[in-house]
């Protein structure tokens, strides 16, 4: 009989979160605005930010959730 799937926030996070940095906007090189990605048990991605505000703090979504999102966000902002 196949597994129930596990809802995202119930999955654990299977390695570090890795940052996706896109330029220290923060003015002083330290690259602090990231934001972090993380891979899930079971599929699916954990992002946070790399700020100390945003510690034990994420958003959770499927890779088709994730990309969906992207897509339509660069359709918005790029010039």
């Amino acid at each position: 009989m196949p597994q129930p799937e596990v809802p995202l926030y119930d999955r654990e996070i299977t390695g570090p979160f890795s940052a996706l940095c896109g330029g220290g906007t923060d003015n002083d090189g330290s690259m602090e605005s990231c934001i972090t990605v993380a891979e899930l048990a079971g599929g699916g991605y954990a992002l946070g930010g790399n700020k100390p505000e945003d510690a034990g703090r994420e958003l959770r979504g499927s890779r088709d959730e994730i990309t969906s999102f992207a897509r339509a966000w660069l359709a918005q902002h790029d010039a």
